[in-house]
């Protein structure tokens, strides 16, 4: 019983970051989009 809830408890940590990440590079790239726009109207 203690390995079947180990595995539980590693399956639901591994989900919630996987999550977490996909969560945050979307984020990341329309943060880097938003930058990178900005950063060009501020050079010319």
């Amino acid at each position: 019983m203690d390995e079947l809830s180990q595995w539980i408890i590693a399956i639901l940590i591994g989900t919630s970051i996987a999550i977490l990440l996909a969560w945050f590079n979307k984020s990341g790239s329309d943060f880097k989009d938003g930058f990178e726009q900005k950063g060009k109207n501020n050079k010319y």
